[in-house]
């Protein structure tokens, strides 16, 4: 498997992102991102599942949703889709009473997106997308510099 440097770049009560490197130092190969939606999950959570013999809507009423969010230029193979996996369950699987799943959203031009300027307005889309939208540009400059920036 894999070894990715994260960097973490956006760190809010319900979104947190990084950016994944193959190495010190080098331009970022995905985004993480990870929305909590502070809500019970349902099976609309996981639409793949609907209507799946022996799956009741009942079996999703955990007391909470997280939706990791892989942005990555360019479709990703199913070794590279388990690695990325493996990198959101790093800090989702130990939560109780929590489903969580990944999504991978391809844009191409994310390979450019190396800086802090470049991926605010690419983050702000895909977080309207999930409907967490969040205006980055109102974060004071001087709270990037914390490790939270509420």
């Amino acid at each position: 498997m894999k070894n990715y440097h994260l960097n973490r770049i956006l760190n809010l009560k319900t979104v947190e992102a990084y950016f994944l490197r193959d190495g010190y130092l080098t331009p970022p190969m995905y985004c993480l991102i990870l929305i909590d939606y502070q809500r019970p999950s349902t099976i609309d959570d996981f639409p793949y599942l609907k209507n799946i013999d022996g799956i009741s809507e009942d079996d999703f009423g955990y007391d909470n949703f997280i939706k990791a969010i892989i942005i990555s230029p360019e479709e990703v193979t199913q070794e590279t889709y388990d690695e990325l996996c493996t990198v959101a369950g790093g800090f989702l699987e130990d939560k109780e009473e929590c489903r969580w799943n990944l999504d991978i959203e391809v844009i191409d031009d994310f390979k450019h997106k190396n800086n802090l300027d470049d991926i605010f307005p690419l983050l702000q889309n895909v977080l309207e997308k999930y409907n967490r939208p969040i205006n980055i540009h109102h974060i004071p400059i001087e709270k990037f510099s914390f490790l939270s920036q509420e």
